[in-house]
């Protein structure tokens, strides 16, 4: 019995092996079914995600839902022919070496790794995009692993929370487990050889499949001539159907399914994309939005100047309005004639018509293509003329009715700034014979709703929790002797406020990147520094941080600082001049962090170096010299995120009691730290103020106090920039002690930008004669303007754009149609969507502000991409 049931499982054996041989196309069958059925997999778990995206809960509809994933399949088959077709040619390969036992191991050992690096190749990038969705919201790219490998001394200073690492690893794990089964039954699974086969002999018919095989046999001698012939004649046939199979499956299939995604929703677009093959495409799976370049604007009741107004308009300064508004009041609360004010503003500032000259001066009133004659000159009791008058596209980002400018090209934001008019919200006193120094402080990850003065004592979100605590006592102090900026907006992460606050752009759009990325020695700017360095000023940078990252070491010398101080700098003065010992930085004392040198130190090293220039600009000009005032940028760092490092001495010190703003907080822990460093940073930006007040520097000094971003502890550190308003709505401050007369605090309360600061300090500080050039979108707060009428944009590349006017905020995507209006002021946390609630006429006017954000955005992006920003033609 038992002979014969080893008998039966034998020839059960053979016959499976017979059978299996009989079908050479398995080994196709298993690579396609096993790679289309993973793919399947993951993206079922992560539709929702992706659609979250993109656009919100509701959009996720049955038939979204279908497009995507039946677009995704399509494109995961393309991925998988590819695969198929690699693990062919590795086959025939293979093949040629033969099966002597001697080279039968090695071969297993390299069809083992071969096909799992294959495999891991096709797989590794698209379930990377999959898990970075579900954990960070965000894409992969190669972008990404090219940031990682440069930024790669600063990985340890990434916030990864516990769970994701353990999803993460669990997701990695789970991957590489698959490849290896993947690769271990291509070793030693005999059917899935796959050179044995090809799709390309479905093409072949019965007939053809004989002649196929004849064509092959050498061993039945010489085939007669004509015999011959036909057989040569009939394998050039099935050569060329082949060549047809594969050149569709290879090339015109693929051809078709990105033209597919081309016509397909942003929507459906973006969540059916495999990641793998995107980037083999060089992204031309990635759904593009044509942005069409605005209409001509055409501005109406534009009055000439009469010759009267022509002399007094020579005054670069109105009387400033409402001047003794006091701090209470904000430049929203204008008086009943403001916006008759405005408009005469914008009736004294004619505009030139778009003519065929590339420089095309908007300070000077435009001349009517139908005027026949020279128009009489008025006299000063004559009534000024109405006209209309069209201007470029371009201008609709720049504030025309109050800076004066000739545009330097066409489409074209390049310009040369000579000056600014219309009625004042502010004046400060300046003189050109005492020219001021200008300092612009940027405080680490410091947001609008840690200052209680700001926030306002009725706190309508309920950020205090009812509490008077405030987290900023000392900007709080400060902000009330100057003017403050409570609607003050970023768009998100430290290097890009260096394109805004000094360079007046909206920064580049990119996650993995910035517009300082790798230095762009070859990229011409111009902004604050060039401003500063052609009005005779000595131009510093300095910071506690190092700026090895992202490009900032090679960046700021290049584009306008004379002097750099980062972390190295201080780090020396600190152990030369302040007693520092080398072991403090990172022993005990903790006077160091991972990003650089603690801001109590930074700010001591800040203030000696003004004391000590200030000293030697007094000793200039009592020799009857220039003064050479300085402009200077400083960044702080120690309220980086994690927020745990700190120094010693502050804290084992006794701190003020934060706990009514984060007990029962999901991330309690979280807050408190954070609360804890913003407090230090507070107080040792306080100290540093109050000294240069005591050495009589504040007198003489001009300073912008901005967060570079905001941050969202209370959503974690992991991705804190889900707290969107919270990210990118952020402190300012402008103090101009003893300047400001009785606009001493003043409170703005429309929509301000860090791009704004440019146009405002060249207001304050004066124009250098000929003017500036620049290609900002700023205005000059100095300026005043109807509130709700001014219009920012404030962009975070990792969530969502924005526009904002007045306390309306616009939340809307790049690509997709997902769009939602809120008041950051009553509605911080985005819970009411205001949309619903509007006419036609009022949303369709938000949408073609959100159709201005999306083409300001394109034009900077490809500006910075083509290193063009000061060309006239890009």
């Amino acid at each position: 019995m038992s002979k014969s049931s080893d008998l039966q499982r034998q020839m059960r054996s053979m016959s499976v092996l017979q059978w299996l041989g009989s079908r050479p196309w398995l080994g196709w069958a298993f690579v396609y079914a096993f790679v289309l059925s993973l793919f399947s997999i993951y993206r079922c778990m992560a539709l929702k995600p992706l659609v979250m995206m993109y656009a919100s809960a509701k959009d996720l509809t049955a038939a979204v839902a279908l497009r995507a994933l039946g677009l995704g399949f399509l494109e995961d088959v393309v991925c998988a022919t590819y695969l198929a077709t690699s693990l062919w040619v590795f086959d025939c390969f293979k093949g040629l070496i033969g099966h002597q036992d001697s080279r039968r191991l090695a071969g297993r050992f390299v069809t083992f790794t071969v096909s799992w690096l294959l495999f891991v190749a096709m797989m590794a990038p698209f379930v990377a995009d999959l898990v970075l969705v579900r954990l960070r919201s965000m894409r992969f790219t190669f972008d990404l692993v090219v940031m990682a490998i440069d930024e790669r001394d600063h990985a340890k200073s990434v916030a990864v929370s516990s769970s994701e690492i353990s999803d993460a690893t669990l997701s990695v794990t789970e991957f590489l487990l698959v490849a290896t089964f993947f690769a271990i039954v291509r070793t030693w699974a005999a059917w899935a050889e796959l050179s044995t086969w090809n799709p390309t002999r479905l093409v072949l018919s019965s007939d053809d499949s004989l002649l196929y095989a004849a064509l092959g046999e050498s061993k039945n001698g010489p085939t007669p001539t004509r015999q011959r012939s036909s057989k040569q004649i009939g394998g050039c046939r099935q050569r060329v159907k082949q060549s047809l199979v594969a050149l569709a499956g290879l090339v015109l299939f693929p051809v078709v399914v990105v033209a597919i995604s081309c016509t397909s929703t942003p929507l459906v677009a973006y969540s059916a994309l495999n990641t793998t093959l995107n980037e083999l495409f060089a992204r031309g799976l990635e759904p593009t939005l044509d942005v069409p370049v605005a209409a001509p604007m055409v501005v109406e009741d534009v009055v000439e100047e009469s010759v009267e107004d022509a002399d007094s308009s020579s005054n670069d300064d109105s009387e400033p309005a409402d001047s003794s508004d006091k701090a209470e009041n904000s430049q929203t609360n204008s008086d009943a004639n403001s916006r008759e004010s405005e408009r005469e503003a914008s009736q004294q500032n004619g505009q030139e018509a778009l003519g065929e000259t590339k420089a095309v001066n908007v300070s000077e009133t435009a001349t009517p293509a139908s005027t026949s004659a020279p128009t009489p000159a008025p006299t000063p009791a004559s009534t000024p003329a109405v006209k209309r008058v069209t201007l470029p596209w371009i201008e609709t980002f720049i504030d025309y009715k109050t800076e004066e400018h000739t545009l330097l090209g066409e489409n074209t934001l390049h310009r040369r700034t000579t000056g600014f008019k219309g009625d004042l919200a502010f004046d400060v006193n300046v003189t050109e014979e005492d020219p001021p120094n200008v300092l612009v402080i940027v405080v680490e990850a410091f947001r609008y709703h840690d200052s209680h003065y700001l926030v306002g004592e009725e706190d309508p979100s309920n950020l205090f929790k009812g509490s008077n605590i405030t987290i900023t006592p000392n900007f709080d102090k400060w902000a009330k002797r100057g003017i403050a900026l409570r609607n003050f907006w970023s768009s998100w992460r430290t290097s890009r406020s260096v394109e805004s606050l000094m360079f007046a752009q909206l920064p580049y759009d990119s996650v993995t990147k910035s517009g300082m990325t790798g230095g762009q020695q070859s990229t011409k700017l111009a902004g604050l520094p060039q401003l500063y360095s052609a009005k005779g000023y000595e131009t510093i940078f300095t910071t506690g941080c190092l700026t090895d990252y992202d490009g900032w070491d090679s960046f700021l010398p290049t584009h306008g600082f004379d002097t750099v101080w980062s972390r190295n700098e201080m780090k020396e003065i600190a152990e030369k001049e302040l007693g520092i010992k080398r072991e403090d930085w990172d022993g005990d004392e903790h006077r160091g962090l991972n990003w650089g040198v603690h801001d109590d130190l930074s700010f001591q090293i800040l203030g000696d170096l003004m004391v000590k220039k200030t000293k030697e600009q007094r000793e200039r000009v009592a020799r009857g010299e220039p003064k050479k005032p300085l402009f200077l940028n400083h960044y702080t760092i120690s309220s980086h995120v994690d927020f745990k490092q700190r120094p010693k001495w502050y804290d084992e010190a006794e701190k003020r009691d934060f706990s009514a703003l984060y007990n029962g907080e999901k991330y309690a822990d979280n807050i408190k730290n954070y609360l804890e460093m913003r407090y230090f940073a507070d107080v040792e930006m306080g100290k540093f103020l109050d000294r240069m007040a005591a050495e009589g520097i504040l007198n003489d000094t001009i300073i912008v106090i901005s967060g570079d971003h905001g941050q969202g502890p209370e959503f974690g550190n992991d991705v804190p920039e889900d707290r969107d308003v919270s990210a990118t709505r952020v402190a300012g401050a402008i103090i101009a002690e003893g300047r400001l007369g009785n606009a001493s605090g003043m409170v703005i309360d429309d929509a301000t930008e860090q791009y704004d600061i440019l146009n405002t300090l060249a207001d304050m500080t004066g124009v250098p004669d000929g003017g500036f050039e620049q290609d900002g979108v700023g205005r000059s707060l100095k300026r005043k303007t109807q509130f709700g009428e001014r219009t920012v944009y404030s962009n975070n590349p990792t969530r969502k754009m924005s526009v904002v006017r007045g306390h309306l905020r616009l939340r809307y995507e790049r690509m997709t149609d997902y769009v939602l209006l809120h008041n950051a002021d009553t509605d911080h946390d985005m819970e009411n969507d205001l949309l619903p609630g509007l006419s036609d006429a009022e949303r369709s006017e938000w949408l073609s502000w959100r159709d201005k954000g999306r083409l300001i955005n394109s034009y900077y992006t490809k500006h910075w991409e083509k290193r063009c920003l000061l060309d006239e033609d890009c």
